[in-house]
């Protein structure tokens, strides 16, 4: 029983973990793409 604990503790771990690393590589792009795409929106403003 407590091996089973353990394995249950592991792949928690492992999960977040891996959902850490992903937010951490894809929050800073999706921040980019929002400034990028922001840009073009004042750029094409009709003055």
């Amino acid at each position: 029983m407590k091996f089973l604990g353990f394995l249950l503790f592991v792949f928690i771990f492992l999960m977040a973990f891996w959902c850490l690393i992903f937010l951490a590589s894809t929050v800073p792009y999706f921040i980019f793409v929002w400034l990028k795409e922001g840009k073009l929106e004042n750029d094409q403003i009709p003055k």
